[in-house]
Formats: structure tokens, sequence, C-alpha cells
């Protein structure tokens, strides 16, 4: 069904597949109450998976208890009263209408419970000290690194990150003093999270690298999670008395907060199949909600550092905003159903225009967008094919219009972006890296792509030490650390880098090895998946060619090695494109 909604928690079918006294929950439990070396014996992945279905069930007999309940205690009380009245002493009766009172008690307590710990797991604004005890007398300048996992440098994160090259030629620059890093940035932290890290500071920062973003919407809701986003989809109220329960009960809210979290944790699913008019996985009060606490934690961060006294670097996260697709497309909240399938029609009927007559599939694409300005799908297959013919300016204002309307996004949005800006200009001391722009001079076309990118956003060996070499520049240039301008620039390349780090073959395996598992689970949440399933495959030969012998510079894959690799676009043949409308377009796009 074209554009369907499927919430982050489809309680029904979830009800559906999961059956009471099941293997799954017989296994979890076995697990969870047997010695350590059974539970070494069973993945993470199956425990995670054995105990959403135990979630999904205690949640189904809470609900059924919170039904059924009143009404047993009611009818123990009316058939306690007549027995009185009989003359009867009714035992039995008493005991069961104390037990549901008991019930009744305990479950007020749960509830009670549950609401302490809703407001807990809520990510409060963090108090944090403002003295630290004086360093030691060695010159040292402690070097802080806040973010997520492109902060912490995966999938290169073992040997090497930003803050590790930045530390080391650091050293180099200024031999007497030493260069601690404390690396706090963390896989799957949101900026909220980051800002709490920095309660684990034991020592007063000189240096505070802030690298993040990409994380504000994947990480808050699971992998098929979508928003009531039609208006003719959209429920107004619970349907049934149990859904009503369901939405207002604390311990069923807990237990939803808790299988989402699981699900996160886990990769997505490959038994619901997308569709290409799709609906996003946020409403747009919740789009503003996390963007406007996005700013201000991003301002609290900034201005806490910088009366420490810190020197605060922002890097605004770069994406691969031309070799990865967006995950979801949609279209507006009003658009009836009908002229949702109608657009997906024709969407397809562009889609097939592409290998036989290219032209017509751009004036297809470009229609498309007139109607529908929103769908990101189109815009990143028109960028794909305006690419091809050359019009790379075009191409690239496409391609983040691609990124910036994915329903899901993985990649910073130029909203976020934008916050770095501002903060920037509001800490004029503040040294501001465009991430985008500075992986944008790497590729041949001025495109961000897979030649700077491992998978969808996280850097690749040639990425990382381009951004590294970007701060290094903004230190030399305001002279932090008292750094001469007498003093040469400093200067970082990827193969001095992975000279330096100690890249072997092994190290390249494991970082092909991560990008074909990067590639195969995230084909999941796409509608087409073909794309991302082949450079998946391409990675892992990449990864078995290595293994043979070949050198990272010589598997051929974009981001392999230190070498830059070219990478080509399908081009259509001379004899189907008119070649004075190119010439003339051409000119503008150089103008």
């Amino acid at each position: 069904m074209i554009g369907e909604p499927r919430a982050s928690l489809d309680w029904r079918r979830m009800g559906r597949l999961v059956k009471p006294g099941s293997i799954a929950t017989a296994v979890f439990l076995a697990v969870a109450v047997g010695p350590p070396w059974f539970r070494a014996l069973v993945t993470q992945t199956t425990q995670n998976h054995a105990m959403i279905r135990v979630l999904v069930e205690a949640r189904m007999f809470y609900i059924a208890v919170l039904l059924i309940l009143p009404l047993s205690i009611a009818g123990l009380a009316v058939a306690f009263a007549l027995a009185v009245c009989g003359g009867k002493r009714g035992p039995w009766l008493a005991r069961g209408l104390a037990l549901c009172i008991a019930l009744v008690l305990g479950l007020t307590v749960a509830e009670g419970v549950s609401a302490a710990r809703l407001a807990a797991m809520r990510v409060p604004m963090p108090s944090l000290k403002n003295t630290f005890p004086d360093p030691p007398g060695e010159s040292s300048v402690d070097v802080v690194v806040l973010g997520e996992s492109s902060a912490r440098g995966v999938p290169y994160h073992d040997w090497l990150s930003v803050g590790d090259i930045l530390a080391w030629k650091l050293q180099e620059a200024f031999p007497l003093r030493r260069f601690p890093v404390t690396q706090l940035a963390k896989p799957g932290l949101k900026l909220d999270e980051v800002h709490l890290l920095l309660q684990e500071l034991k020592r007063r920062p000189d240096l505070v690298i802030l690298y993040a973003g990409h994380n504000e919407f994947q990480m808050r809701y699971d992998w098929g999670h979508g928003a009531y986003h039609y208006a003719d989809l959209t429920p107004s109220t619970p349907v049934t008395v149990a859904d009503y329960v369901g939405v207002r009960s604390r311990v069923c809210r807990l237990i939803g907060e808790t299988v989402g979290l699981l699900l996160r944790a886990k990769p997505p699913t490959r038994t619901v199949a997308r569709q290409v008019v799709d609906v996003p996985a946020y409403t747009a009060a919740e789009y503003a909600e996390i963007l406007h606490g996005f700013r201000v934690h991003l301002e609290t961060i900034t201005d806490y550092c910088e009366r420490l006294g810190a020197v605060v670097v922002l890097v605004i996260p770069p994406g691969n905003d031309a070799d990865f697709e967006p995950n979801r497309s949609f279209l507006p909240p009003e658009t009836p159903r009908a002229e949702r399938e109608a657009f997906a029609s024709a969407f397809a009927s562009a889609r097939r225009l592409e290998s036989v007559q290219p032209d017509a599939a751009i004036a297809a694409y470009r229609e498309l967008l007139a109607r529908q300005p929103g769908f990101a799908e189109a815009h990143y297959r028109l960028a794909r094919r305006l690419e091809a013919d050359g019009f790379v300016v075009e191409a690239n204002n496409h391609y983040i219009a691609a990124r910036d309307l994915d329903g899901l996004p993985m990649r910073c949005p130029s909203d976020f972006q934008d916050a770095y800006r501002d903060v920037a200009a509001r800490h004029p001391r503040a040294i501001l890296i465009d991430g985008p722009a500075v992986l944008r001079e790497l590729g041949p076309r001025r495109e961000v792509g897979d030649s700077a990118f491992t998978d969808g956003f996280h850097p690749s060996l040639i990425g990382y030490t381009a951004l590294a070499q970007a701060i290094l520049q903004g230190l030399y240039s305001r002279q932090t650390f008292a750094w001469s301008k007498a003093a040469p620039p400093p200067v970082v390349g990827p193969s001095e880098c992975a000279a330096h780090f100690g890249m072997d073959p092994d190290k390249w395996r494991q970082v092909c090895d991560y990008a074909s598992w990067f590639y195969y689970h995230t084909s999941a949440i796409r509608f087409d998946s073909s794309k991302r399933l082949a450079k998946s495959t391409r990675y892992h030969e990449a990864s078995q060619r290595i293994q043979t012998g070949v050198a990272p510079e010589r598997v051929g894959v974009p981001g392999v090695g230190t070498g830059a690799v070219a990478q080509t676009r399908a081009r259509p043949p001379v004899e189907q494109r008119i070649q004075p409308r190119l010439a003339t377009r051409l000119q503008a796009d150089a103008k």
C-alpha cells in the first residue's frame, strides 16, 4: 500500500507474530537465568530478539490484566456482598477480592515507578562543573573530542581518529609539549547525550573538537518507524480499548521505550518492503523540536567550553551526498491516495527512461519536481543524470536537496549544519570547519561522494585526513598555542597518516568488511535495495582481493587505500544527447 504509515511499534502486528509460550520466550528465559557459559553461546542479536518477544508478550498480558481486573473486582464484590447477605461467609470470594485489591496496589506502584523511570530516561540539561584541579607542572595541552561515531573515527576507530591525527601533528609542531587526547566521542550519540559526556571531564580542556549531527533522527526511532503522515490515513483516537490503555499506561510506555531501544540496536529487518512513496519517520512538529534542541545544546556546549578557556573547533558533519541515496521519500500530508499512486507510477516511468532516453528522463524528473518539489528520490535521480551530462553545480544542488528531504535522515541536514554556522557567528573565537566544503574539494567534480566516505556518513581515511588538515590549518591561521607564523604550515596526507598509524592490509580488510556490512543492512530500509547490495558485494570482493595480496589502492574501490580512485557515472551514448542544448547549459553552468 503506497504511503501507508507504520507506527514506531506496531503492537497488533507484533502480537500476531508473538505467541504465548513461544520457543523464543523459553530460550530467552533460559539465557537470562542460565549460567554465564550458557549465555555466552547465544549471540547478542538473538538475545535482543528474544527479549523483544518477551516484552511484547508482557505488554499484552499487562493490558489484559488492566482490562479484566476492574471487572473482576466488581464481580467479586457483588458476589461477596450477596454471600454475606445470604448468611454465608464466602472465604474464597473474600480471598479473591483481597488478591484483586492487592494487584491494584501493585499495579499502582508499577505505574508510579514506570513514570519515574520514563522521566529519568529523558536527557536532562547537565549540571557541569566550572572548576578543575590545576594540572601538574607538565606543559600539556588537553585535547577533548566530543561527538558520535564519526568523531570517534569509525570504522578506523581502533587505530585512529581526527583527534588522534591532530594530536600527532601538533606534537610534531610543538615537540616540547604533550597533547593527550580525551576521547569522549561514542557511536550512536545524539547531541543532548554528547552534552552529558562533559560531566566526565577530569581536567580542564585546552582544545575541544565537536563533531556531531548525524544521529538526531535515526537514533530516536526504530528502523521501521513511520509517522502518521497522510491526512487520509491519520487516526484521530485509539480504535480499541486495548489501544487506549496501551497509550495511557506508563508501564506500557516504558515497555515501548525499551523495545524501541532493542529494535534500534539490531540491524533493520528485511521482512517489510518499503514503497517509493513512503512516510517520514518524524512529524513536522517533531522535526522543529529536534532542531530547536540541537541548537540549544550546540550553543550551550560551545559557551561552556569557551568559559573554561578552551579553543573550540566546530566541525560541520559532512555526509556522502552523491553516492548515498535518500532512505525515504514522501509527499505532502494533504496528498490523497490517488495522487500518491499516480505520482509513484509516473516516477517509475521516469526511471525506465534513464537507460534508453536520458534526456527524456531528465525532463520527466523536472516535471515530477515541478509537481512535488519535496520528493527526495526525484532530486537524487535527477542529480545523477545531470552529473553524467556534466552539469555538476546543478547536480550538487539536487544532491543536497535529496539529503535534506530524506524521510529517515542518516546524514546531517542543512538546517542542522546552519546551526553550526549560527553558533560560530556568535562565538568568533571558535574555529568553524565546514566539513562538506572541505570534502567537496576532494571530488573530481566537487561532489561529496565515495572517494571521501566509507559509507553514508563515516569518512574514508582520505576524508578524515582532510578534516584533520583543515583543523590544523585553522589552528595555524589563528596562531593558537602561540604558533609562530614563521613556522611552516602543518601538512598531513593520507599516505603519511596510513604509515604512521600502521594501516596494514588486515586493517584495510576490516574497513572493507565494515562497509560491506553497512550497505547490506541499510539496503533493507529503501524501496530499491539494488545499489546498496551491489556496493556491499563490491566491498566484500575488495576485502577478498586484499586478502590475496592486492594492494588496497589497486582494488579500484573509492575510499579504500590512500589514493584517489576515478569514479565513473553512467553516461548516455552521444547520439542520445541533444548537443545544442547541452552546449547552452554547459555555458550557463560555467557562469
